[in-house]
């Protein structure tokens, strides 16, 4: 046991399983990683055009169009960049080889002509903006909700999304859980999967049995324990989404995950075929989406209710099959985390 070659391996080991660790730890603990700016912020840098960090919906309108007319020139920059890894060649590579109108560029790039996964979709809106804008794409949507909740729910918003999405060509499957949603698709199906802004609603019953409490919502413990169960059943979402998108997307597949900057804290994690790549900042591209007509379920009401009190316009609006739930929520603090299948 006192063998010297014995206690060097020993301490190797164990120097490697502590670097690892800390390794995988650091990586994924988002929320003390830098946000970088998105696709189209980057394209308009390459064309020299003074970019504001904060961009409202007339500064998106007019240098979206000047990225369209200066399409070919920003094309011919590229080919003389040098790329500083995979995931930047990646989206040259989408520009060099797509022509401006096969796809749409925001935060990330999606192109035409592939197979994209949007799970928890309810309004339909960002998975009927992908099957309109770019129709040679193959898009399923997702919700764990049946159609007949989200059409109470949602109304007209729904119903002419659904009709969007299927004219194109698009499919929508209902009461599709994150848990199990392996088990409807077959195995590395998906180029993208998307999932935008995931909530959850804890019910008072669920924190009562989790934690072995009686509680009534007057209760000041009763936020307490709800923020605890709200992470606590984030983290078995994304537990389950990251699991099952190893299982679906194609190899070097993307998984996007949009989401509340409060919630980077939870637990992504990182036992399964998904490489964190980026943290981008989701702002100025929700203006690009809002554009095509993308309405987030969870969303900012003071960019839609700006003639209401400014009460209400402090207030999120999350509508759900039980009716409206009211959480704060600013776009300003949004991000798109990047995952690739390796």
């Amino acid at each position: 046991m006192n063998n010297p070659f014995f206690i060097k391996k020993c301490r190797l080991i164990n120097f490697l399983k502590s670097y690892f660790v800390n390794f995988n730890s650091s990586c994924y603990k988002l929320n003390e990683i830098k946000k970088e700016c998105g696709s189209f912020e980057k394209l308009l840098f390459l064309g020299n055009y003074e970019v504001e960090k904060y961009m409202n919906k007339e500064l998106i309108e007019k240098y979206r169009e000047c990225i369209k007319n200066d399409y070919n020139k920003l094309r011919n920059i590229l080919y003389e960049k040098e790329c500083i890894n995979d995931y930047e060649k990646y989206l040259y590579d989408c520009i060099k080889n797509n022509d401006y109108k096969d796809l749409i560029i925001g935060d990330v790039i999606y192109e035409n002509k592939k197979k994209i996964l949007c799970i928890g979709e309810a309004n339909l809106s960002f998975s009927a903006l992908l099957q309109k804008n770019l129709n040679l794409c193959n898009i399923v949507a997702t919700s764990m909700e049946d159609e007949s909740k989200l059409t109470k729910s949602y109304g007209n918003i729904f119903t002419k999304n659904l009709k969007i999405l299927e004219n194109y060509g698009g499919i929508y499957v209902s009461n599709i859980n994150v848990e199990t949603i392996d088990r409807h698709f077959l195995k590395n199906t998906f180029d993208i999967i998307v999932f935008n802004f995931p909530f959850v609603l804890p019910t008072k019953e669920l924190i009562e049995k989790k934690w072995n409490i009686k509680l009534n919502k007057e209760d000041d413990n009763y936020i307490k324990y709800y923020k605890k169960a709200e992470y606590f059943l984030l983290n078995k979402l994304f537990y389950y989404l990251f699991k099952n998108s190893s299982t679906l997307l194609k190899e070097k597949g993307y998984l996007h995950l949009r989401i509340n900057d409060k919630y980077l804290t939870c637990k992504f994690p990182n036992d399964f075929s998904l490489s964190f790549i980026r943290k981008v900042d989701f702002y100025n591209s929700y203006i690009i989406y809002k554009l095509l007509k993308y309405i987030p379920s969870i969303y900012d009401s003071s960019f839609i209710n700006s003639n209401i009190n400014n009460l209400k316009k402090n207030k999120n609006v999350i509508f759900t099959p039980n009716g409206k739930i009211f959480k704060s929520f600013k776009m300003k603090h949004t991000s798109t985390l990047i995952f690739q299948k390796i």
